[in-house]
């Protein structure tokens, strides 16, 4: 508890923290509130005119319970790289500025000083749960006024996936950040392997090996809601998915735990 304290202080005197989660929660909110006004194409209440219809991810029920929750973690995971970045940017000027260097002259253990690290990651794991729990609530209350509670709590798993996606992404940037000490080499490659290195080797290796890759289990974790809300499993041949897999929750969770380790093992090996 006293290193939480102890780098909860660090970072919310600094000015780039609340600039950079307010960014991040600013973002969040805005995409969420007013995705509901964005426009789909629909199959439905059109046969007549021969033509496919239009209307708003609002009208098509994006804020109905229960599925409000899939809904808005999944837009929300696109922004999972701002706190990841944020925190490559602190721990890569802990090494620019020799702050690890001193706190370990200072009587802090190399352990101690990565497990701060880690509640680091923490910390920013849980505002982002946090403002995705409250801008959902605010919504529900909003577009579900007679909702029960059981309704509320229903599709909620959701949630708890969103953490899940959120920090493994935060420890896999620490792991990055150990490994280079460079906040633009590891940017570019988390960037550079998410986007490109592992999709492209996932194609090269097909199914199901593709999705024990290290970031493919957080990708499933909260699927796209879009062919639902247009109506377009049947024609599609899909299914749309209404609950998380525990199947790839655990394996997210096996490889936060391995990155975790292995950001340890780069730290007592290097030099300070």
């Amino acid at each position: 508890m006293k290193l939480f304290k102890l780098e909860w202080l660090k970072l919310r005197l600094h000015i780039f923290f609340w600039i950079g989660m307010g960014l991040y929660i600013l973002c969040m909110i805005l995409l969420i509130s007013g995705f509901g006004s964005f426009k789909l194409f629909n199959n439905d209440g059109a046969e007549n005119q021969g033509m496919i219809a239009m209307k708003t991810f609002g009208e098509a029920g994006f804020y109905i319970l229960p599925h409000l929750w899939h809904n808005i973690t999944y837009l929300a995971g696109f922004f999972k790289f701002i706190p990841a970045f944020l925190l490559i940017f602190f721990i890569s000027n802990e090494y620019q500025y020799k702050t690890f260097r001193q706190n370990v002259i200072d009587g802090l253990s190399i352990q101690g000083f990565y497990i701060s690290k880690l509640f680091s990651a923490l910390i920013f794991s849980l505002i982002s749960l946090a403002v995705i729990f409250f801008t959902g609530l605010v919504i529900a209350i909003i577009y579900n006024p007679d909702a029960s509670f059981a309704e509320y709590t229903d599709g909620a798993d959701y949630l708890f996936a969103f953490f899940t996606e959120v920090i493994f992404m935060m420890v896999f940037a620490l792991f990055l950040t150990f490994l280079f000490r460079r906040s633009t080499v590891s940017i570019i490659v988390i960037l550079a392997y998410y986007f490109i290195v592992e999709p492209i080797l996932g194609f090269a290796i097909g199914e199901p090996l593709k999705y024990y890759l290290p970031a493919a289990p957080s990708r499933e974790l909260i699927l796209q809601p879009f062919t639902r809300l247009m109506e377009a499993d049947m024609i599609l041949g899909t299914t749309s998915t209404d609950s998380v897999s525990v199947k790839f929750l655990l394996t997210t969770w096996l490889y936060t735990l391995i990155f975790a380790a292995g950001g340890l093992v780069i730290l007592k090996k290097r030099d300070l």
